[in-house]
């Protein structure tokens, strides 16, 4: 108290020390908001991955047990009725997806965070998967998806020909072993867009894989 009156004016001191905390504030405020974010984005994509490994059971079992495919390794989220080689396409209609006039851009196989990475704009050239093309089957090599790559390519195998405890698809980045050296690796993110890339198993399950399991 001054003069009999309360004196409510700040110190300097006071002034820093509470600016400094407010600051911590916001920085934890802004650090739990973009963990609780990235944790959403990761269960969509798991969500998203499921989905598409069902429609892949549901193609299989209406195929004598093949795979769809032929297939590229660089797979597109873009559904153009007119484009082999594609998910998307071979999936539509076991995922209740109508085939459209014109090519569109289907979300299921967009996960939030490529969007969020890279901006819609790159979505008509994006690749925001990658299939595993080079499967270790006791040993030896097998392509469980076919090729459309070179003069002949290859067709697909059945399901229960491939070891279930290998990797079908999983996320596209620049670093990922299947996709460095591709000629659409600027298409993809510059590195992993959920910390930890996710695949999906011919098992049906979706796991975080470590760099090593996709070689």
């Amino acid at each position: 108290m001054r003069d009999g009156r309360f004196c409510l004016a700040f110190t300097l001191v006071e002034l820093l020390v509470t600016l400094a905390i407010m600051g911590g504030l916001a920085a934890a405020i802004l650090s739990a908001s973009g963990y609780v974010r990235g944790s959403a984005d990761r269960s969509k994509a798991i969500s998203n991955m499921r989905a598409i490994g069902s429609g892949i059971g549901l193609y299989a079992a209406d195929h004598d047990e093949l795979l769809p495919g032929p297939l590229w390794p660089g797979q597109m989220p873009q559904l153009d009725p007119n484009r082999d080689g594609r998910l998307v396409r071979e999936l539509a209609p076991y995922l209740g997806i109508e085939t459209p006039s014109q090519p569109v851009v289907i979300d299921l196989f967009v996960p939030p965070a490529y969007r969020r990475v890279m901006g819609n704009d790159a979505l008509s050239t994006a690749r925001t998967y990658v299939v595993n093309m080079d499967v270790d089957d006791a040993g030896s090599s097998i392509n469980p998806w076919g090729t459309l790559v070179g003069n002949t390519g290859s067709t697909p195998l059945r399901l229960s020909s491939v070891p279930h405890n290998a990797w079908a698809f999983s996320d596209a980045d620049q670093g990922h072993p299947r996709v460095s050296a591709a000629s659409w690796a600027s298409n993809t993110p510059e590195k992993p867009i959920h910390g930890k890339r996710l695949a999906w198993f011919f098992n049906g399950s979706v796991e975080g894989v470590n760099e090593e399991d996709l070689q």
